[in-house]
């Protein structure tokens, strides 16, 4: 059982545990706090992709919309993204979504949380 705690990434070790694999049981989505960043889990098979839940349209929630094949469309405006890549497929939205390296390993699922989303990150003065 991984802490419901929001874990922040260990400087040691660039994997932080968020979920395991049974965690999922029978559905297909798992939100997680994740160093002040909620984080969705989506299972594709037995695959397990992690993305940013925010819509690069309008910085929406996405954690309410519906996926198929592969596809995760915003529940507000529509846009459509690829959960693997995070590559905007249709409109409004354009800017790809931020995803998250995943590893899994002895069914414990962990991120790579180094790399910040962009509209979080400081900006240069």
């Amino acid at each position: 059982m991984i802490p419901s705690a929001s874990p922040e990434p260990d400087s040691n070790n660039v994997w932080t545990p968020v979920a395991t694999l049974a965690d999922f049981g029978a559905q297909r989505l798992l939100k997680r706090e994740v160093a002040n960043l909620t984080v969705l889990l989506y299972r594709i098979g037995n695959d397990v992709v992690a993305i940013h839940n925010h819509c690069t349209h309008l910085g929406k929630p996405l954690d309410g919309g519906r996926v198929f094949a592969g596809q995760l469309t915003c529940p507000f405006h529509g846009a459509c993204f690829d959960l693997r890549s995070g590559k905007a497929m249709s409109g409004p939205a354009v800017m790809p979504l931020h995803t998250f390296p995943v590893r899994i390993d002895d069914g414990v699922i962990a991120l790579d949380m180094r790399r910040r989303p962009a509209h979080l990150l400081p900006t240069q003065k």
